[in-house]
């Protein structure tokens, strides 16, 4: 089944998509981009609000940010998100 969205994939990536990946990767402490982020790849600016809106979420504060990661996944299980 061919994706209705089309999506920017990292080898493909170049010029600003290529920038903020590169900074996705650094922000999540990982090797990939995960695919939530690469949903908006064909439109850096909303890119760039994704991971804006996810940094200003999950930095600061006065939980860790494993906490708040784990609220997120609970949060996300008890809507049926399968991602």
């Amino acid at each position: 089944m061919q994706p209705r969205i089309r999506i920017i994939q990292e080898s493909e990536a170049s010029g600003e998509t290529k920038a903020i990946y590169d900074e996705v990767r650094q922000t999540f402490g990982m090797p990939i981009v995960p695919d939530i982020m690469k949903l908006v790849s064909i439109r850096p600016d909303f890119l760039r609000v994704l991971l804006s809106g996810y940094q200003a979420m999950f930095s600061g504060g006065h939980l860790p940010g494993q906490v708040k990661e784990m609220i997120a996944t609970v949060v996300s299980r008890t809507n049926s998100c399968e991602y």
